[in-house]
């Protein structure tokens, strides 16, 4: 990375989040605000360049969340971002990383005894975002649905969303989302991916409609 401050932007959570890393990845400023993202986005990212001293067209590179989370939120920092490297090319380099692999790595971080695990978030009635953790590593991130989480007999963890569709996974243990977490991780190689513009996540389920003859008619 370059040896100039990059900028972290996240909209995912339950806050909103800015920070500025250093080349060694240590925070020089981090704020995180409660609020909604229309209103607290920018204030919250002007606080974290005036506490780092500071501006846009210093920043070397961006520091993205892609999801799952906030939809709106994470439209809103991905259109700042598009404008900022507009108005600022020399800080046009991009990297993403994803909202539940950054609570794994937390969480391994915290319990490096742990091997197995399903972290699950929501993503609509029914479905779930789901990663798992298999030999002390985040394998895949996947959409699985009740059956498949009921079905799960490991230790299992939920990330509340701003805006949540159904209640808890019963026996699941409740973690924060903290982005500050980014400066223990951020060297992990499965963590960050350098991006040619905003590429933010897409959870789908694949469903087929069966296909019904039907008699030709002229």
């Amino acid at each position: 990375m370059s040896p100039k401050p990059i900028l972290v932007i996240d909209g995912s959570g339950s806050n909103i989040f800015a920070g500025v890393l250093d080349q060694n990845n240590r925070w020089l400023a981090q704020v995180q605000r409660e609020g909604t993202p229309l209103e607290d986005l920018f204030p919250t990212i002007q606080s974290a360049l005036q506490d780092a001293g500071t501006h846009l067209n210093e920043i070397s590179a961006y520091l993205y969340c892609e999801g799952p989370g906030s939809v709106l939120g994470l439209r809103l920092c991905a259109m700042a971002i598009e404008t900022w490297i507009r108005l600022y090319p020399e800080t046009a380099k991009l990297y993403k990383y994803n909202s539940l692999q950054l609570c794994a790595l937390a969480l391994l971080h915290d319990s490096p005894d742990l091997q197995e695990a399903l972290l699950v978030s929501d993503w609509k009635k029914g479905a779930w975002n789901a990663l798992t953790i298999e030999s002390g590593k985040p394998i895949s991130i996947d959409v699985i649905d009740d059956t498949e989480l009921v079905s799960w007999k490991g230790p299992l963890y939920h990330l509340p969303q701003r805006k949540g569709w159904q209640s808890p996974p019963p026996g699941a243990q409740t973690i924060e989302y903290s982005p500050a977490r980014i400066a223990e991780v951020c060297q992990h190689p499965m963590f960050l991916q350098a991006t040619k513009g905003v590429q933010l996540y897409s959870a789908c389920i694949n469903t087929f409609q069966k296909w019904t003859p039907t008699r030709h008619r002229a």
